[in-house]
């Protein structure tokens, strides 16, 4: 059986066997109840699982969002532009900080 590996079939006959032993008369009732409560785990397991996408969707809608790029005005053109100066006798992966024209 795939279900339970190692499980076969003269096994399930003495797990048979003993329940009707323990349970008799109430067997069919003992295998109700059981049917039930595990309908219920079912669906307790399924709200959880929609809550849990529900507030994944939620968190990737907080996440993906990006504010519209602000629009150029006149003050921006009037700003300086950054330039990086690139100083001899140091390596590539040295980090230069930007250089501001000022004129």
């Amino acid at each position: 059986m795939g279900f339970l590996p190692g499980v076969g079939t003269p096994e399930l006959l003495i797990v048979g066997i003993i329940a009707l032993l323990l349970f008799g008369k109430n067997l069919p009732n003992v295998a109700r109840n059981a049917g039930k409560s595990f309908a219920e785990f079912k669906k307790g397991i399924s709200g959880f699982q929609e809550e849990f996408h529900k507030a994944s969707r939620d968190v990737e809608k907080t996440i993906s969002y990006t504010p519209p790029a602000p629009k150029s005005t006149d003050a921006d053109e009037d700003r300086p532009k950054s330039t990086v100066e690139v100083v001899s006798g140091h390596d590539d992966d040295d980090f230069l900080a930007p250089k501001f024209d000022v004129g």
